[in-house]
């Protein structure tokens, strides 16, 4: 089976909405987890920011939605390198 290339940067900017960076990739039920697990925590508002548990915790800062939200582009480059060097092809970046 023939791969077609992947480029990570774009991978990563397509990742700017959460989950469109993993369907780019192919990573579809990746992209469904994100999409869900972003979306929801910020339209909930389920942030582990300064509230009773972020505080007993010692969350200083947001940490969920837009936390997962930069992780995902994170991953979405990465797993664009991943499948560059497992087809063979060398990084462009």
């Amino acid at each position: 089976m023939v791969r077609s290339r992947k480029n990570p940067l774009l991978a990563a900017a397509l990742a700017l909405v959460p989950g469109l960076g993993h369907f780019y990739l192919g990573e579809n039920k990746k992209g469904v987890a994100y999409l869900i697990g972003i979306g929801g925590l910020e339209f909930f508002g389920l942030d582990l920011d300064l509230s009773i548990i972020g505080a007993v915790i010692g969350v200083p800062l947001e940490v969920g939605g837009g936390t997962l939200w930069i992780f995902s582009i994170v991953d979405a480059y990465r797993t664009a390198r991943r499948m560059e060097s497992e087809a063979g092809f060398s990084p462009s970046v």
